[in-house]
C-alpha cells in the first residue's frame, strides 16, 4: 500500500491555482490540470488514477475492473484493484484515507461538514466490513491536513448534530470537525492507534489550497493505491 496527502507544490497552474492544483471543477487552464495530474501519477506509483464528482452527501461507490475508467458520482470510494489510486481533492474538507492489510482493501472518503453529518467515513467502514469482510479493528485510518477548529468559523445554522465539537473564541462559534469525525470513528470500533491524524490546518497553512481562506482556489487530494 503506498498514501500520500499532496500540497500546492511542483505543478504547473498559475495565479490562484498555483500551483498543483489537480481540480478539474474550478476555473484552471484544463492542460495545466492534466499535466499536474501526471505529477500525481508519478507521486503514487500508478498512471491509474481515480476522482469523484463530489457532493457532499454519503453515496459510496465499489470500483471494480469494470468501472475503473469512470468518474463516479459520489463522495466515498472503495476497492481491492491492485495498482489503481483512489483520489479525494479538498480545500478545507477532511480526505480520509483508509486500509486493511489483512483484507487488502482500499478507500478514500471526502468528509466536509455535512458528510461528517451523514458519518461518511463510518459508513465506508461498514461497507467495507460487508463488502469485503473487513474487520473493523484491522482498518487503518489516515487523516489528512483539514480545516481546524482555530480557524471552522460557523454559524448558529450548524450546530445541530455538532453541539459537543463547538466553542466560542471572541463572540464568535468555532467547530471542531475533525474530532467529530474521529470520535464518530472511533465509537465504531476503530482502534485509536489506527487512526493517524495530520495537525495541519488547511486554513492557516499556505502550503495547502484553502476554499475558507482565499475563496476561488485549487484542490490537493489525499490518494491511495495497492
Amino acid at each position: 500500500m503506498q498514501y500520500l496527502f499532496s500540497d500546492r507544490f511542483g505543478g504547473f497552474s498559475q495565479g490562484v491555482y498555483n500551483s498543483l492544483n489537480l481540480a478539474l471543477h474550478v476555473e484552471d487552464d484544463f492542460e495545466k490540470i492534466a499535466l499536474n495530474r501526471d505529477v500525481l501519477r508519478e507521486k503514487i506509483g500508478t498512471k491509474n488514477l481515480i476522482f469523484m464528482e463530489q457532493v457532499h452527501k454519503d453515496r459510496i461507490e465499489i470500483i471494480t475492473e469494470k468501472n475503473s475508467t469512470q468518474t463516479p458520482k459520489c463522495d466515498a470510494m472503495i476497492t481491492n484493484q491492485k495498482d489503481l489510486a483512489l483520489c479525494v481533492m479538498v480545500a478545507d474538507c477532511i480526505p480520509v484515507l483508509f486500509y486493511d492489510s489483512a483484507k487488502e482493501v482500499i478507500a478514500v472518503a471526502h468528509a466536509g461538514r455535512n458528510g461528517v453529518y451523514l458519518k461518511i467515513a463510518n459508513k465506508t467502514v461498514k461497507l467495507m466490513a460487508t463488502e469485503f469482510n473487513c474487520e473493523i479493528k484491522n482498518i487503518k485510518i489516515f487523516i489528512g491536513p483539514s480545516i481546524k477548529s482555530c480557524c471552522y468559523e460557523v454559524g448558529q445554522d450548524v450546530v445541530k448534530g455538532f453541539e459537543d465539537y463547538l466553542y466560542v473564541k471572541d463572540d464568535k462559534l468555532y467547530l471542531d470537525i475533525v474530532q467529530k469525525c474521529v470520535d464518530d470513528l472511533q465509537n465504531l470500533g476503530i482502534n485509536s492507534k489506527n487512526i493517524d491524524i495530520s495537525d495541519v490546518c488547511t486554513c492557516c497553512n499556505q502550503d495547502y489550497f484553502s476554499y475558507r481562506r482565499d475563496g476561488v482556489t485549487g484542490r490537493f487530494c489525499g490518494a491511495i493505491r495497492l
